[in-house]
Parts: structure tokens; sequence; C-alpha cells
């Protein structure tokens, strides 16, 4: 009688510790043993993937921060068992720091930007869809979901980029001249600028290059020199002072706002230069 008791007893507390402790919701809904791991090279490729991809099914995740330059990122032991754990890891083409670290074969998927910036809404929505076909050959069972949440996504980008257009074109900026990273010249020629010149790196430029952009600079009445970030936000800052222009600094990555916050920022910026 005392051992059944003690067995009772037994069943009993391991079925409260169950209670307590989620046990039984585990069981039901699966999370713990569904949820996926997606490990992405930067913020503009988790972005994407975690507007594409149900929630409460995958967790999304960027090795590099958004003002980091890819080129110039050291890995660290944490990036390198957050991309062992992950069921697939997504990076555009020539990341180093991932293809060092990063596994080959089903588990990673090398994405082609095609000589774009996707920070240019249209080519974030070409991303979406490239994207959005990949993810969906992946993970076939959440297919019909996914191309949902596409459609969607692209809807409010298409919008935002449109209401971002509209106030360019409200500011008469269309048509004036810059001197820009040529890492910003598409999102610059998006916003109805001309790149009269541009620059690579700063470990790049010499003396002789800074001369002969503020040469170009003058003669063409430039209103602004950009710099990208992520490549150099000081590359072209003695271009700026050479010409008494305006510097400004872009990013070509989302900050944790978003793509279209960081899209409206980076408009702003070259607004309250250019007008000047």
């Amino acid at each position: 009688m005392r051992t059944k008791v003690r067995l009772f007893l037994v069943i009993a507390a391991i079925t409260l510790a169950c209670i307590h402790t989620g046990c039984s919701n585990s069981a039901k809904d699966g999370n713990a043993k569904t949820m996926r791991s997606i490990v992405t090279s930067d913020t503009i490729l988790s972005g994407m993937i975690a507007s594409l991809l149900p929630p409460h099914r995958y967790s999304v995740e960027a090795i590099l921060p958004p003002g980091q330059c890819p080129g110039h990122y050291d890995v660290k032991l944490s990036d390198i068992e957050k991309m062992k754990k992950a069921d697939l890891i997504v990076s555009f083409k020539g990341m180093p720091f991932i293809d060092k670290a990063g596994p080959d074969g089903e588990g990673r998927l090398l994405v082609d930007e095609q000589g774009r910036n996707w920070m240019v809404p249209d080519a974030y929505v070409s991303g979406l869809n490239l994207l959005a076909e990949e993810l969906s050959r992946r993970f076939h069972d959440d297919r019909d979901e996914i191309m949902g949440r596409r459609e969607e996504v692209i809807r409010k980008v298409r919008a935002g980029a449109t209401s971002l257009a509209q106030k360019i074109r409200r500011e008469g900026i269309a048509g004036k001249t810059v001197i820009a990273s040529s890492m910003q010249k598409e999102p610059l020629e998006w916003m109805g600028l001309r790149v009269a010149g541009e620059y690579g790196r700063p470990e790049a430029m010499s003396a002789k290059e800074v001369v002969r952009l503020s040469k170009i600079g003058r003669d063409r009445r430039a209103a602004a020199v950009v710099d990208n970030l992520q490549s150099g936000p000081d590359a072209g800052k003695g271009i700026a002072e050479a010409l008494g222009v305006p510097h400004v600094v872009l990013t070509n990555f989302p900050s944790e706002k978003g793509y279209l916050a960081t899209l409206g920022e980076n408009v702003d910026a070259v607004l309250a230069a250019v007008r000047r």
C-alpha cells in the first residue's frame, strides 16, 4: 500500500512540474521541435527573410551589424556557433566572413546581387521574389504562407517607395549633381540626382584622385558629396571641404528600424543637404 502511495505522489509531482514548465504546451504545438533557425550575412537579407517566413516557425538573425563593412568584419566564435546550429545560412556572394566560416551544400543559399544595390526599391522587390522562390523550395510546407506574405511585403515596399518619390519631387532636387561613393550611385540616381564623379574605398583614394574629383565637383557645381557608411564614412569628406558643400553619409544596410525606415532616413539626409 505504501509503495502505491509513493508511486502516486511521484506521478503527481512530475505532472505538476510539466504544467509549470510548459511541457504540455510544447507537446501540443511542437514549437520546440519545429522552430527553424535562419542565419544571414547581413540585415538586408535578414529583414527580407523575416518578412517572408511565418515568425512562429522560424527565427532569423544577421551576423553583420548594419554599420559594419563586410570586407573588414572579423568573425567571432559566437557567429561560428550560430552558423553551425542554423538550418539555413543565406548570404550574398563575396561575403568573406561567411565564405571562411559557413558550410557549403544544401545548408547554404548564395544570393547573386547581379550588380544591383538592393536598397533601391525595384532591386529590393526583385530580391524578395528571388528569396520567396528559394525559401519555398526549401520549406515546401510553408510555401503558401511565404507567397502570401511576399505579396503583402511587396505592396508595402511599393507604397512606401512611391510616397518617398513624391516627397523627393516636391522638394525639386531632381537633376542636381553630386560626387559620391560608387556604392551609393544607384540609390542616388533613384532619387533623381546625377552622379558626376564616383570613388571607391578610402584606402584606394589617392591625393590625385581627390584633386580630380574636386575639379569635377567645381565644374559641375556639385551640391553635395555622398559617402557610404560601411565602406568609409569619411572617404569624401576632404572633397566636400574643398568644394564647400555638405557631406552626407548614407547606409547600404537597413538599421534595426527596418528597410523602409532606413530608406526614408537616407532620403531625408540627402534632401537636407541638397536643398540648401
